[in-house]
């Protein structure tokens, strides 16, 4: 089961044919409904061209750290079935940096109009 702040390979929408896992931080909390089976998660990408994307810095790193820099995008999301899409988990994320990609996303969703301040 993904919890919150792994970082796991599932399938990538953005491309096509098999064996093309990419991989997605799991920004889900308890309270997600069918938390043992499903969970939200955002995409991850070494691509820094994406305004908005979050860097992953080393400090944000609890475990599995890869060899390039990564970054976040939170507005890219998917629901993962962990016992369909989950190939496996790379590593994890601190609480943290977790908690500040997933206030982004909310803001996204948020229809509020934007602060000022």
């Amino acid at each position: 089961m993904a919890s919150r702040g792994d970082v796991v390979w599932a399938p990538d929408p953005f491309k096509q044919g098999d064996g093309n896992p990419r991989p997605w931080l799991v920004v889900s909390a308890e309270r997600l409904p069918y938390r043992n089976e499903e969970s939200i998660a955002v995409a991850f990408t070494t691509q820094s061209h994406h305004r908005d994307s979050f860097s992953v810095p080393s400090k944000a790193w609890v475990r599995g750290e890869p060899n390039a820099q990564s970054h976040v995008l939170p507005w890219s999301v998917a629901t993962l079935k962990d016992d369909i899409h989950v190939a496996g988990v790379q590593g994890t994320v601190t609480d943290e940096f977790t908690k500040r990609v997933a206030s982004a996303l909310i803001a996204y969703l948020d229809p509020s109009p934007e602060s000022d301040d």
